[in-house]
């Protein structure tokens, strides 16, 4: 059994409204909409933020990482073990400076909880990743 606590943090509502509509707009590829899906299930599990707004996030994550590396996300899982973890950690680092900009005030408290909840969210996943890689 295993106990997550999500941290409570405030959000700007009207950002939140823009980037769910954003991601109801998009057309994502099946490995995209993977990624998403399991990039948003762990985040949701460690902060209050909406799914679909997740799913924005983790979308502009992804497209940010595809444009800094000039590669498709499809080609992480092809990646060696090494370079396919950092691939994440780029992706949760950039998913969570987007998440960052929908914070409200007090900026620096919730920036601070989004932070907490993005290294746990990590954690999490590297548990996944190892106990799956056998």
């Amino acid at each position: 059994m295993r106990i997550i606590i999500s941290q409570v943090v405030k959000f700007d509502e009207s950002a939140l409204k823009t980037i769910e509509q954003d991601y109801k707009k998009t057309v994502c590829s099946e490995v995209q909409a993977k990624l998403i899906r399991g990039i948003a299930q762990i985040i949701c599990e460690f902060i209050n933020i909406p799914e679909q707004a997740m799913n924005g996030a983790a979308l502009n994550a992804l497209r940010e990482w595809e444009s800094i590396n000039d590669k498709n996300v499809s080609k992480i899982a092809d990646m060696p073990i090494g370079k396919r973890l950092n691939a994440v950690k780029e992706i949760f680092s950039i998913g969570k400076r987007i998440i960052k900009k929908m914070a409200s005030n007090p900026k620096d408290k919730n920036e601070d909880l989004i932070d907490i909840s993005f290294e746990r969210a990590f954690r999490f996943f590297l548990n996944y990743f190892y106990q799956h890689q056998h």
